[in-house]
């Protein structure tokens, strides 16, 4: 049966996407093959035997690292450019639509697989920031994806539909404050005669979570290895080094994001690379909170330099926010959000984070899918004794009472007078029905 409302969002990132689906009461993620609700939006393209085959995910973040000749990510950064992304392997160019359009390929095949549907219609979040030409990308790998139906929105605003952004007081303003994997959003956004709306924004491209991690392995990492290691020129720029480096960064990673639970966290490599003697070395370090905070710190101060930025050229102070909204993974970070709460050194504004970072703008995209019909004329039914009923009301509102019209199609001919019609609801607390209501004669 065909969904009268659009019910799935999904958030498009540059460092990892998700989807979720409203099922009118609440927003639920579906889970990706591996079983996790965020998929990391990274392509990887390999040939097999002649045969090319695609992955998205978990595999292809990997492959990024350990073959970039052959897998990328980030490519959400060049949406709206003609630039490309060579394959070597393949010998194919992609443009960052349609490695877009492999993610969301991606995702709606996690929706078949979970929930035994195909999906045509969606909502799609993209930045505050966008422009024409990005957005008319991001519609491109939509369609690209098999998606007939696919409303914008931004991702401030689905963030902040996830956190239900009501207040009774007047001018009430929250900051979005959107620390991803590799870029940095901040919106102030306030609501309007019942419209969340994007007053100001500001961000940086090259500001995220992965060069904390590097910030890590280049200040923390490499001096220890040097001094244990005969390593001649041991750094990035070394082609000789660079799956050596690939798997420092891939663990320092996993090691970041547990320190976000626990003090110590251990990174051990069997295999690292071969030292000046050509002996095989590995390595074993174990990683503090306290030196992923002492790397970490530039980076935040950086984000509530935008942030303050963004108020003042908005001609206002923390004191004039209500609240900020906390977006990605990075925000799981103790030290971050007692930097953002400093009154003193940081924001000094009450956080709010109940909602996962990782998923709530895709919780929020489904919220507002929940709200938005698909539009369509149901086809008359062909044999007597069919019937299609079209009905209008807002899908979603406050109103405990909400008005509902429309009208019952029969077969051509078909007098329906006598007729009548009856809304029943068996799944919502409380169950109601609407009574019976007389058919006028067609």
């Amino acid at each position: 049966m065909a969904r009268p409302t659009i019910d799935f969002g999904i958030d498009l990132g540059t460092t990892n996407s998700s989807i979720a689906v409203w099922d009118g009461r609440n927003s639920n993620m579906i889970r990706n093959i591996e079983g996790y609700e965020i998929t990391p939006s990274a392509v990887y393209i390999e040939v097999v035997e002649g045969k090319e085959r695609i992955f998205v995910g978990d595999f292809a973040k990997e492959r990024v690292e350990y073959d970039p000749d052959n897998a990328v990510c980030e490519f959400k950064l060049k949406m709206g450019t003609n630039e490309d992304y060579h394959f070597q392997q393949s010998d194919r160019r992609l443009k960052p639509f349609e490695l877009s359009a492999e993610v969301l390929k991606s995702l709606r095949t996690d929706v078949q697989r979970s929930l035994d549907e195909v999906v045509e219609n969606t909502v799609i979040t993209v930045p505050a920031g966008f422009e024409q030409p990005q957005c008319e990308a991001t519609n491109e790998a939509a369609k690209l994806a098999g998606f007939r139906v696919h409303p914008l929105l931004q991702e401030p605003v689905a963030a902040a539909m996830a956190y239900g952004f009501q207040s009774e007081k007047d001018r009430v303003f929250w900051l979005v404050y959107d620390f991803g994997g590799g870029t940095f959003d901040a919106s102030l956004i306030n609501m309007r005669d019942g419209v969340i709306y994007v007053v100001n924004n500001a961000g940086d491209n090259h500001l995220g979570g992965k060069l904390i991690d590097w910030a890590i392995v280049n200040d923390i990492l490499v001096p220890q290895l040097v001094g244990r290691s005969k390593l001649s020129d041991f750094s990035r720029g070394n082609p000789r080094y660079v799956q050596a480096f690939a798997k420092l960064k891939y663990h320092t990673e996993k090691a970041k994001i547990r320190l976000s639970r626990i003090d110590t966290a251990p990174i051990r490599i069997d295999y690292l690379c071969d030292d000046d003697d050509g002996q095989r070395i590995g390595f074993d370090y174990m990683l503090t909170r306290a030196e992923v905070e002492r790397c970490a710190e530039p980076f935040i101060r950086r984000s509530i330099n935008l942030s303050l930025k963004m108020l003042a050229n908005s001609s206002l102070s923390p004191a004039d926010i209500e609240q900020v909204i906390l977006v990605g993974g990075p925000t799981k970070m103790p030290y971050l959000r007692e930097r953002l709460a400093d009154g003193d050194e940081g924001l000094g504004i009450e956080l709010e984070f109940k909602e996962d970072a990782l998923t709530v703008v895709a919780k929020g995209a489904a919220i507002f899918a929940g709200s938005q019909r698909v539009s369509g004329e149901l086809a008359a039914p062909t044999k007597v004794g069919e019937y299609a009923i079209n009905l209008e009301y807002e899908s979603m509102g406050p109103d405990p009472e909400p008005l509902v019209g429309g009208r019952v199609i029969g077969a051509e001919g078909e007098d329906l007078s006598g007729f009548s019609i009856e809304l029943i609801n068996t799944t919502i607390q409380p169950r109601w029905r609407s009574g019976k209501v007389g058919l006028a004669p067609t």
